[in-house]
């Protein structure tokens, strides 16, 4: 018997991005927990055997450095996104240890294709 779905937590408070994650994690056969705060996304980090956790840098409040530590001690893959006009805020998630930041069009126009990679093997 195969194993779990990989799982993804989308710290996306968003809805119609959350239903865009939902749609193309389907696709690369993972789950999506949607959480709507930063302390509900550590939680679940710490929790859960997360393969990605999924940052709107929309959301106001976010402490980036502890996000991306907490991620990576539990082995999960990290991909941030924001307003394509906010480069700084793009660059201060790349100084917090965050590696994958992209403008959220560009985003949404490659999410399944960033699923598939981050959530295979």
């Amino acid at each position: 018997m195969a194993g779990a779905a990989p799982k993804i937590i989308a710290l996306v408070p968003d809805l119609l991005v959350a239903s865009r994650i939902q749609a193309a994690a389907r696709s690369a056969n993972a789950q999506v927990e949607t959480v709507d705060t930063p302390g509900e996304a550590l939680s679940r980090l710490e929790g859960d055997a997360a393969r990605l956790l999924i940052i709107d840098l929309a959301l106001p409040g976010l402490d980036l450095p502890g996000l991306a530590s907490a991620a990576q001690a539990a082995g999960a893959g990290i991909i941030a996104f924001g307003p394509h006009v906010d480069v700084a805020l793009r660059q201060s998630a790349l100084a917090a240890g965050i590696p994958h930041v992209y403008p959220r069009s560009r985003f949404l126009r490659d999410l399944p294709a960033l699923l598939a990679y981050h959530v295979s093997g």
